[in-house]
């Protein structure tokens, strides 16, 4: 007892003691801020949450009679500081409103709360600066925040006075700089605050502001509660409604597909809940406001408005089963989408279309059964009508809006009406010549219509009428014909191939484009490689593929690799040999040994399977079924019938290329260690098969070739026999015919020295004999001039020619070394291994002799050894350049550029006319054809070099100014096509720049170059035949769109205004070529459009014309153009006319500011004209004159 009544004297005593220092806290207040810091202390036992719990009610009373006179106290020194405008506040100040706020949580977090009058007078006083407190402490804030925000939770009396500061603080807190999702959680917490606000109040414009900003805010969009709170912000008054939807509205183009599902959420909730006033602003000014913008709204582009609006209107078709949702979409439509239906804009027209089919079926549910039925009865008859609309676009959009609903709404829509449509689409939209597009939705459309199982036994029926879209001349069409078909084959109800027969597959295998081969393999490789199935199957599909299509067959295996299992490929390929060595056997007529294997080492399984294959080939064994493993009635051909399919040599080549094409597939898998045991057997069973295969295919070509290419994957002890009569073969003089599978499998054998040597052999020889030969003729040494080139020398290129005789002597070895050589060069993994061999760059000094006998050559015609020669050394160089990190070799390509200027270039103009023209007339001018051979090749070769990213700034101004050279000459038109591969390459560097992040247009300078110089030659060519030119320009034209995005994605990104070389180089060759004209016909008449300039002019304007930015960009440059002019009157006044007369031709495209800045030189012009000059060239000066001032009235109209 004694004990006790201790321990309540002494908490007695403390509550004493800190009532005491609460009371003379205004004159102490480090003591104040002490038992703040006990409270704070993890160490101190002091807690204010257990004192101001243990406090009789008067003393809370006293307590908070203190605190709420300290807190007025503290806020007026704080007023007075502010008046006084001390920069440096006193700490204290702030840490004392800290302590008062410490106090008052501790207090509002009582399990049973008493609230005095002063407690609430301090509270309210802190709420009252709070947003005072922004720039001074921030966790001051916070905390008085915090409080308030606990005492509109709790609901204390006083609570609605403490939310109109703590609302404002928590909006600006939550689009602040580095807001969290808990902030947003927290507004939420008090939304129902928002209610005491008068929005019709001034005051309360802040407010609305912020809120407005809050819903376009991307934090909100992201967490639930967000888009919560912005949705309870639609029934936070009616007029506030509209202002909430522009607000969104404007940023709706700009939004991500995240954020606009987001918001199709928030007006769904918004609509869900709202009534009264407020449903009918949200149906009136809102949903129907998007309704309208989306069925007005443009479709095209990346981001189109049309798609933006569409996804977030497809929020509430999620939704559609909600009551009202199909009655509030078929009220709101109903002004203005059934007559966007039929407008003339094809655009309109479409998105009316596509919200129609979003929102099927449109019904009423308060009108009568007849009502309905006839409601529903218009729209089947408004897409029947859409379906034969005259717009493309229109099409495409039904199309895919009526399979939409035929497969959502199988049930429920008359038959009658489904095959209707479905006829419409197979028969009539199917074969639509006028458009790619309204095919391909067909396919598309069809897919969407067999998701529902009740189609399939429809489709069934219809689908084979449009099998022949296989061959269709698109292929995107074809692409998705076998989209189709994989559809179609994952059903199980229908069999792709009753659809379109495998014969039309495998035409389409053996001719179509990769993308398109892969699907087609995607079809078969179930069908002609089962995974289940036994080896004799495998054998009778593998030759019904090889029978009816060879080609097509080479190219399935070769994709098939990547559909089957590694352990099925192996077993199918050692099944596979097991045949061809079987049938080698059979056409032998007797016993065939099988070698031993060369070394030892032990082979394990793969022993065991060579074991197996000798005693089944000693056994003599004459029943295939029997090896094959198959079981009786298993086979789908009679035995007798596959024994003479297997007597065709054809087909025995095409299961060894089958062999070859999946063990090549599978050789990075093999490779691996989990796969040893499989390589393992893999290479004894071949190995020890290979001696009986080609003592039997001796004189086959096309199986050695397969022969070779299979041994290539084995290791040097099991090809030892091979090794000589390879490299033989390779020597001879018809080895050509195979070399490409010889230097494949010599390399693998390591025997790449052997094989550099050879080649090497045979090109030194052919230019010995050459030399010989112009020896022999006079030519000599004196024609041979040295370069300055490392020691080297510098000579030119060929032509091939035809016969021995021809070119001077030379053989068909030398050029089939060079065949080699380039092959080789272009084989990855044979350049891989040359790349290692120093004979094979010294080849590089030997080869380069051909450039000094070709450009003196005194022959009749070049040989082609020369031409092949001149580029296998400069492939070489490029490939050096690759392997060397300094880049040393770069100077040899620059060498190369230059020998080609001063030795080349200059028969080129000596030349009258193209090659090709000089060829037709039958009077062949030598020297001018090799040039040109030799120019082609190099800017090929200079066109790969910047494609492959070989080149920096400096190359590629030098490739530049090169092309520019030998293009000015008389072969420049025929040069047309390698300057466009050139101009492309040199555009795409500058792509890659601005994925780097470097944006600069001076990185176009190189193009521009190229550009200019291309124009200009296109320009002559304009004076020629309409049709040659349309071809050549469609060459040109791809390239010039290309250059022209470029340079308007750099300029929109550069951060500085300076020019577009692309663009220069446009507003020239323009200008020059209306002047051409105008030199011609001084009294031409004024253009109205585009087709009244000349052909050339009209082609690059009417491309410029299609992009607003691009005609923009040429006014800017034209202005530029003018005010910059060197010729001085009356030299420029065609200038100056001619740049009228461009303008008043894209009158109508580009933007009349822009145009008319281009008016200002001329008037400028004509304005500096003296008395004198005027009345000299008084017409032609009046005529200007007059012609400015009517543009310039034109383009400000």
């Amino acid at each position: 007892g004694n004990i006790k009544s201790q321990v309540c004297r002494d908490m007695t005593t403390k509550r004493q003691e800190v009532l005491c220092v609460v009371e003379k806290a205004v004159e102490s207040p480090q003591d104040f801020l002490n038992v703040i810091r006990k409270h704070a202390s993890k160490t101190d036992s002091f807690d204010l949450q257990e004192f101001i719990q243990s406090l009789p009610k008067k003393q809370h009373e006293d307590l908070w009679k203190h605190l709420s006179g300290l807190t007025k106290t503290t806020i007026e020194k704080l007023a007075a500081a502010f008046s006084e405008e001390i920069l440096q506040l006193d700490n204290t100040l702030l840490n004392i409103l800290s302590g008062v706020v410490s106090f008052a949580r501790c207090a509002i977090d009582q399990d049973t709360l008493v609230v005095p009058h002063m407690f609430t007078e301090a509270v309210q006083q802190l709420h009252d600066i709070l947003l005072e407190l922004s720039d001074l402490d921030g966790d001051l804030q916070n905390a008085i925040s915090l409080l308030c925000e606990k005492w509109w939770s709790k609901g204390v009396e006083g609570k609605n006075e403490l939310m109109p500061n703590t609302l404002s603080y928590l909006v600006a807190r939550t689009l602040s700089t580095g807001a969290k999702q808990v902030d947003v959680k927290r507004l939420w917490a008090v939304r129902q605050a928002f209610l005491l606000l008068d929005f019709d109040d001034p005051s309360a414009g802040i407010m609305k502001t912020m809120l407005l900003s809050c819903c376009v805010h991307p934090l909100y969009l992201r967490c639930d509660q967000g888009r919560k709170l912005v949705s309870f912000m639609f029934g936070l008054h009616p007029a506030f409604v509209e202002d909430l939807h522009q607000s969104i509205k404007r940023v709706i183009p700009y939004c991500s597909r995240a954020h606009l599902k987001a918001y199709g959420d928030i007006y769904f909730r918004s609509w869900r809940f709202a009534s009264g006033p407020y449903l009918k602003e949200i149906e009136d000014k809102c949903l129907q406001d998007l309704m309208y913008c989306a069925v007005h709204s443009s479709r095209y582009g990346t981001k189109s408005l049309f798609s933006a609006l569409r996804l977030l209107l497809g929020q509430f078709q999620l939704q559609r089963n909600h009551k009202g949702v199909t009655e509030m979409f078929t009220r709101l439509y109903k002004p203005f989408l059934w007559r966007s239906l039929k407008v003339a804009n094809a655009c309109v027209r479409a998105n009316a279309a596509a919200l129609l089919f979003d929102g099927f079926p449109l019904c009423e549910p308060d009108v009568g059964k007849e009502e309905a039925d006839e409601l529903l009865q218009r729209q089947f008859d408004i897409m029947r009508d859409l379906l034969q609309d005259s717009g493309v676009v229109v099409r495409v959009t039904a199309i895919l809006g009526v399979c939409k609903v035929v497969s959502t709404y199988w049930e429920m829509i008359p038959a009658i009406v489904i095959k209707t449509f479905l006829q419409e689409l197979v028969e009539n939209l199917a074969w639509d010549t006028a458009s790619v597009d309204v095919r391909v939705a067909v396919m598309q459309g069809l897919c969407v219509v067999l998701e529902n199982r009740m189609s399939h036994h429809l489709m069934k029926r219809i689908l084979p009428l449009i099998h022949l879209r296989i061959h269709d001349t698109s292929e995107k069409v074809r692409l998705a014909f076998l989209d189709l078909l994989l559809v179609v084959k994952g059903l199980g109800t229908i069999k792709f191939w009753s659809i379109c027969p495998v014969e039309h597959l495998l035409a389409r295998m053996e001719l179509d484009s990769i993308p398109v081969v892969k699907r087609i393999t995607a079809l078969l490789v179930e069908s002609f490689q089962p995974s289940q199935t036994s080896k004799l199957k495998q054998l009778e599909n593998c030759i019904a593929l090889i029978e009816a299509n060879p080609n097509a067959a080479r190219r399935f295996y070769h994709l098939a690799v990547g559909h089957l299992s590694l352990d099925s490929i192996v077993h199918f390929i050692l099944n596979l040999l097991e045949v061809v060595v079987e049938c080698a056997k059979r056409s032998s007529g007797g016993r065939v040994s099988v070698p031993p294997t060369n070394g030892g080492g032990d082979v394990g399984v793969a022993s065991e399977e060579a074991m197996d294959l000798e005693e089944d080939i000693e056994n003599g064994q004459d029943d295939i079924g029997h090896w094959s493993g198959a079981e009786e009635g298993d086979h789908s051909v009679s035995q007798e019938e596959l024994d003479l399919k297997l007597k065709d040599k054809t087909i025995i080549t095409g299961l060894l290329e089958t062999m070859v094409i999946l063990w090549e597939g599978s050789r990075e898998n093999l490779q691996q260690s989990k796969a040893k045991a499989l390589r393992g057997r893999l290479v004894e069973t071949v190995g020890r098969s290979l001696p009986i295969l080609f003592d039997q295919f001796k004189g086959e070509e096309p199986a050695r070739i397969a022969l070779y290419l299979l041994s290539s994957h084995l290791p040097k002890k099991h090809i030892t026999f091979l090794i000589k009569d390879a490299l033989t073969s390779l020597s001879s003089p018809h080895g050509g015919q195979e070399y490409g599978s010889l230097l494949v499998a010599l390399i693998s054998w390591g025997q790449r020295d052997q094989v550099v040597k050879i080649i090497g052999s045979m090109v030194a020889q052919e230019f010995a004999q050459l030399k010989k030969g112009e020896e022999g003729r006079g030519g000599g040494g004196e024609h041979v001039v040295p370069v300055k080139n490392g020691g080297r020398k510098r000579g030119g290129l060929g032509k091939r020619s035809k016969s021995k005789e021809q070119s001077g002597g030379s053989s068909v070895q030398g050029s089939l070394a060079l065949d080699m050589l380039s092959w080789m060069m272009a084989h990855p993994y044979c350049m891989g291994e040359l790349r290692q061999a120093k004979q094979f760059w010294e080849l590089s000094s030997t080869l380069k002799e051909s450039m000094a006998l070709i450009a003196h050559w005194s022959g009749q015609t070049t040989p082609p050894f020369l031409t092949k020669a001149f580029t296998c050394h400069m492939k070489m160089e490029m490939h050096r350049l690759v392997d060397t990190e300094d880049r040393s070799s770069l100077q040899a390509i620059y060498d190369i550029m230059d020998w080609c200027v001063a030795s080349v270039v200059p028969l080129l103009r000596e030349s009258r006319m193209t090659p090709r023209a000089k060829r037709r007339e039958g009077c062949p001018d030598h020297k001018g054809e090799v040039a040109y051979v030799v120019v082609e090749r190099e800017m090929t070769l200079l066109g790969d070099m910047v494609m492959v990213g070989m080149t920096g700034a400096g190359v590629e101004m030098k490739i530049a100014a090169f092309c520019d050279i030998v293009m000015a000459t008389a072969a420049g038109p025929a040069l047309i096509p390698m300057a466009c591969k050139v101009l492309y390459q040199l555009v795409e560097v500058s792509s890659r720049c601005e994925l780097e992040g470097i944006h600069s247009v001076g990185g176009l300078r190189p193009a521009a170059i190229v550009l200019k110089r291309t124009l200009a030659v296109l320009q002559g060519m304009s004076l020629g035949t309409q049709d040659t030119f349309g071809k050549v320009w469609s060459q040109v034209r791809p390239c010039l769109v290309a250059a022209m995005v470029m340079g308007v994605r750099l300029h929109s990104l550069s951060l500085s205004s300076q020019e577009v070389p692309v663009f220069t180089a446009l507003v020239e060759g323009v200008v020059q070529a209306t002047v051409g004209r105008l030199r011609e016909n001084p009294e031409a008449d004024v253009p109205r459009c585009l087709e009244d300039l000349p052909l050339f002019v009209t082609s690059v304007l009417g491309q410029t014309c299609k992009s607003q930015p691009s005609i923009d960009l040429f006014a800017s440059h034209l202005c530029e153009y003018l005010s910059q002019l060197t010729l001085q009157p009356p030299e420029s006044f065609h200038t100056y006319q001619a740049s009228l007369h461009i303008l008043m031709a894209i009158s109508k495209c580009g933007s009349g500011e822009e145009l008319l800045r281009c008016v200002r030189p001329t008037m400028k012009m004509l304005q500096g004209l003296t008395a004198e000059q005027r009345e000299s060239w008084g017409g032609v000066v009046k005529s200007l004159s007059s012609l400015s001032d009517h543009v310039q009235e034109v383009l400000s109209v």
